[in-house]
């Protein structure tokens, strides 16, 4: 089941609790479950995904965070494939426009959801909670963890406190679980950890307090007509020192969206330089430099625009391991996009990865299963 948040002060037992409802935090989800863990999900949002993102403007469907992904490796390939038959996902095209040079193709399929990104979150949402085996998953959206951390010696081993914020100001929630898996950007999941009181060894601190990213502003701009982006509907810019736009897609073409309508990513620079900037602003700049891909004065065929602010969009420093360790016992680990490669399938493989070191942790004491 996927449940809201509860202002309840409660206490409530599990295997295994996974912050954030990402692409990391459901693969990992899904792999304690058939594992044969009890598993909850605490993601802040109302939705899963986390930057497997789409969103409505108007008439217009838009994905505005990650904007396709694609395949490599066996684990995550099974996972598409198996989503690709039952019509969750599909291929969207095999290479875009880099800058003024049309798409050639270089034999890499890039996939897209069928009706946006967060089709693929939604379907192992959907599997994790439903699974029959003996393992269960409750995900719960609204749910914002404040502190993560072992909570002393209990009486069957060591095991994790998860702080909730209340949304009126009362005392939160308190979860107790036997390990953690950390998924959030690096910079969110250090400020949980220290919430906690937790000091970090060297060997962790520095790889973990290494990991960096780059926000991204994403502006989703709907039109009276098609626009001029060329086929198959997506433009990667050269980012120079001083580019504003790293992407413009074209979401009609991508064949989420019934009217024509972009997506249009600024540049990493770009957006730290104007993080803080009016989004009026913002906006006035990335109209001005994606013009050239619309079809008329932006004044007249723009009919609505919608701008994102991400923070955490891009990691900068890539962890070349799947997860890092903060705590054998209770087991606590971070994973997700920033771990054994960017991009979707890094975070897929990362979470899996990690969900499976944890039930190995879990493992070593007495195990006790869902009935």
């Amino acid at each position: 089941m996927i449940d809201g948040a509860t202002g309840a002060r409660t206490v409530s037992e599990t295997d295994v609790v996974v912050i954030g409802a990402g692409i990391a935090g459901l693969c990992a989800a899904g792999e304690l479950v058939r594992a044969g863990r009890r598993v909850i999900v605490l993601e802040k949002s109302r939705g899963v995904g986390g930057r497997m993102a789409t969103r409505r403007v108007g008439a217009a469907v838009c994905d505005h965070g990650a904007q396709f992904f694609t395949v490599r490796g066996r684990g995550f390939e099974g996972l598409v494939r198996d989503a690709a038959a039952d019509g969750t996902v599909a291929v969207w095209c095999h290479g875009f426009t880099r800058d003024a040079v049309p798409a050639a193709g270089d034999g890499h399929p890039r996939w897209r959801g069928a009706t946006g990104m967060t089709d693929l979150p939604k379907r192992l949402a959907a599997l994790a909670t439903t699974a029959g085996s003996s393992g269960r998953c409750v995900i719960r959206t609204a749910s914002r963890a404040v502190a993560v951390g072992p909570s002393g010696v209990h009486g069957d081993g060591r095991r994790v406190d998860v702080m909730l914020e209340a949304a009126d100001g009362a005392p939160g929630e308190a979860l107790s679980a036997r390990g953690a898996l950390l998924t959030a950007p690096v910079p969110q999941s250090l400020d949980l950890l220290a919430a906690a009181g937790v000091v970090l060894g060297p060997a962790a601190g520095d790889r973990l307090a290494g990991v960096g990213y780059d926000p991204c502003f994403a502006l989703m701009v709907v039109l009276d007509r098609p626009s001029l982006v060329p086929p198959p509907g997506g433009i990667q810019f050269a980012v120079d020192e001083g580019g504003v736009v790293a992407w413009i897609a074209d979401n009609q073409q991508k064949g989420i969206s019934a009217v024509p309508a972009l997506t249009i990513h600024a540049t990493g620079r770009f957006s730290r330089e104007h993080f803080d900037a009016a989004p009026a602003d913002v906006e006035r700049i990335l109209l001005e430099h994606a013009r050239p891909w619309i079809d008329g004065d932006p004044v007249r065929v723009v009919v609505a625009t919608s701008l994102q602010r991400w923070k955490f969009a891009l990691p900068t420093t890539i962890v070349s391991e799947p997860l890092v360790a903060v705590s054998d016992a209770p087991p606590i680990a971070c994973c997700g996009d920033a771990f054994a490669g960017p991009r979707v399938e890094g975070a897929a493989s990362s979470g899996m990865a990690a969900a499976r070191w944890i039930d190995r942790a879990l493992a070593t004491v007495a195990d006790v299963r869902a009935p």
